[in-house]
């Protein structure tokens, strides 16, 4: 037990913090998958997206120990100090990757139809 304390002493607190964070995070996602694949079919999957970026959308705080954080945090501190530009590039982060993520989600719809679609035409043609 005193190995495991002394080795856990010698990580930083830093590494820690966000090992955790990311792994909840991911913990969510799990969860909001289970109940978006339960969802009509286009809005699981957007409902899933939106969900990822306000999770782990990155941004830099402000201050002189600043670091990567996640930009709901950002934007949450801008709203509460009224700090408009801060409001602004944090929810303007946001709102990139919420509309990567439909970008890609419309492409790899397409490219799930296309995909049933062949091996559909190709059970046909075996009957």
């Amino acid at each position: 037990m005193e190995n495991l304390m002394t080795f856990l002493e010698s990580i930083p607190e830093n590494t820690i913090a966000v090992t955790v964070y990311l792994l909840g995070s991911l913990i969510i996602l799990w969860c909001w998958y289970e109940i978006a694949k339960r969802l009509p079919h286009p809005l699981g999957g957007v409902s899933w997206i939106v969900v990822f970026a306000i999770l782990l959308t990155p941004t830099i705080s402000e201050g002189h120990n600043a670091g990567i954080a996640p930009a709901t945090f950002g934007l949450l501190f801008g709203v509460l100090t009224k700090e408009m530009p801060l409001v602004w590039s944090n929810l303007s982060a946001i709102l990139v990757v919420i509309g990567l993520g439909l970008v890609v989600g419309y492409f790899w719809s397409k490219y799930s139809q296309r995909k049933e679609g062949l091996a559909a035409k190709n059970n046909s043609t075996a009957l």
